[in-house]
């Protein structure tokens, strides 16, 4: 049985690795390979991976860098290992969380989403659209505008974006909503105080905004109410009293 192709490119060769709790490790890892470094806790796989391998892959590249931005840069001092060899450009993703916004991923960090987006629009059956139709980064979107050409001219356009953003998580994967049963009683109208959020009276200040603000029949109940009413009522934005 012949090799896979990929074992015939070159390898990363470790020899005498001592970081940490490394006892002179030696290792030929394959390119182009999913290498998995596996074991107990402690047992340092860390410590070869990134204490090791990326620390020095790091440190090279830095030295490419001039002088001067060299000295904005943290000092790295060479791993503690015999020989290193065959090292190539290394993007780290450790094991904390990339940061607060869920749609910050792997393929993120590595730039292999943006690769793969290409991928998938220039070979997927069915098409759906260009690259941006697989991000969850880029809403669709449609208009139209006036398009002015180099002689003045001008001429209606229209324009289509297809993205790959879900338009309720908004590409996170998950929705955060509140049960409106919980916080209005549909029962009654907004005079009788339909909304229940502690807080808000119809006898004060929020009272007035909704009855100046002409959108609703303060008498109507609220489960009578139109779709127009529900949206005015939940999500419309904030308009000066009165304007409509």
């Amino acid at each position: 049985m012949s090799d896979h192709i990929a074992d015939t490119h070159d390898v990363i060769r470790v020899q005498g690795a001592r970081e940490n709790n490394l006892k002179s490790i030696s290792v030929d890892l394959p390119k182009r390979r999913i290498t998995a470094f596996t074991g107990v806790s402690g047992s340092g796989k860390s410590s070869l991976v990134f204490a090791t391998i990326a620390a020095e892959s790091q440190r090279m590249i830095n030295e490419t860098y001039s002088a001067f931005l060299q000295g904005f840069m943290p000092t790295l001092a060479r791993p503690d290992v015999d020989l290193l060899d065959g090292l190539t450009t290394a993007i780290v993703v450790d094991q904390e969380r990339m940061g607060s916004d869920p749609r910050s991923t792997v393929g993120t960090a590595t730039d292999t989403g943006a690769l793969l987006r290409i991928l998938f629009s220039r070979l997927a059956d069915p098409h759906i659209g260009g690259p941006k139709a697989y991000s969850f980064n880029v809403a669709s979107a449609s208009g139209v505008g006036t398009l002015t050409k180099a002689d003045g001219s001008r001429q209606k356009a229209e324009f289509s974006i297809t993205g790959g953003m879900c338009a309720r998580c908004e590409g996170r994967g998950s929705v955060s909503d509140f049960d409106i049963d919980a916080l209005v009683d549909r029962s009654r109208s907004l005079a009788e105080g339909a909304i229940t959020v502690p807080g808000y009276s119809m006898d004060g200040w929020y009272g007035r905004i909704y009855a100046g603000s002409g959108f609703f029949d303060m008498d109507k109940p609220v489960r009578d109410f139109t779709e127009q009413e529900m949206h005015d009522l939940l999500r419309r934005d904030p308009v000066p009293t009165g304007s409509t």
